[in-house]
């Protein structure tokens, strides 16, 4: 593949579109290509390495213990999870074509990738809709999906946005350090119906915009909210309540192309709300 193949293939990535072209062109030179043959292993289970993936070209397939996980192929990656965690690599990976690959390692990674929340939120959601790839290799449902979030802890506490998950009864499954900024511990979150830190009236509108199960060019995008401070904290008196711009996508089972696709099979997972400080209400 020739340079300018190999651009149009990274921009088929989801979170490519958060990467200006200069960081994409930078990401192909500093980073390596890898050319691997049909039937050809890229790694094996157990084997150790903190680099992920990008498929430039052809298709690979995803197994465990000679079960079948997924197919790869141009635009998608992997692997991305050995760059977190000191283990082997819980899947084998070989081509199923001729394929080239870029391989990212740990340092690009954090300075290219994964210090951009919206990168981080793209990629937590493609971790929803890879839950129930295969039910013997990865446990279905919202706790797998949870687990791996918990994985990816190192990555979203890097950023100062505020990452929150809310299941399908509305309540708040997951949230990072960033609450802090309300004045809230992360345990002190976790359980709690969100409505009780919303400021405001979570009306049939408002709910159907922030809880959404949108997806895709339909999700929600720089909504303002307003997020109560905690009444318990040493903030509460000075500051009553934080602003906040809101991205909002729904998490489903299956992948997007399925949710937006009408009569499909699909369950909706709950919702990833990211929330960026806006301006800062002072109530005296």
């Amino acid at each position: 593949m020739n340079p300018r193949q190999k651009l149009s293939a990274l921009k088929q990535v989801s979170f490519s579109r958060f990467i200006q072209d200069d960081d994409l062109w930078y990401l192909l030179y500093a980073c390596d290509s890898i050319s691997v043959k049909a039937g050809q292993s890229l790694f094996a289970e157990k084997s150790y390495k903190e680099s992920m993936f990008i498929v430039l070209g052809g298709e690979l397939e995803v197994y465990r213990q000679h079960r079948h996980i997924a197919f790869m192929k141009v635009g998608d990656f992997f692997g991305e999870m050995s760059l977190l965690e000191s283990k082997p690599r819980s899947a084998s990976v070989r081509a199923v074509a001729d394929s080239v690959l870029l391989e990212i390692d740990k340092g690009t990674f954090f300075n290219y990738i994964g210090a951009n929340p919206k990168i981080i939120w793209d990629i937590l959601t493609t971790l929803s809709q890879r839950n129930r790839a295969d039910l013997d290799a990865i446990d279905s449902g919202y706790g797998e999906l949870k687990r791996s979030e918990e994985k990816y802890r190192d990555i979203v506490e890097s950023t100062s946005d505020l990452i929150i998950q809310v299941d399908v009864a509305g309540i708040i499954s997951f949230a990072n350090e960033s609450v802090s900024t309300l004045g809230y511990e992360v345990d002190e979150l976790i359980g709690k119906p969100f409505i009780e830190i919303f400021d405001g009236k979570l009306g049939d509108t408002r709910r159907h915009h922030i809880l959404t199960r949108r997806v895709g060019p339909r999700t929600t995008t720089n909504m303002e909210i307003a997020l109560k401070v905690n009444p318990n904290s040493s903030l509460y008196g000075l500051i009553w309540n934080l602003s906040f711009l809101l991205n909002a996508s729904g998490m489903w089972n299956v992948p997007q192309e399925m949710v937006l696709k009408k009569n499909a099979k699909k369950e909706f997972l709950g919702t990833l709300l990211v929330a960026r400080t806006g301006k800062m209400d002072l109530l005296m």
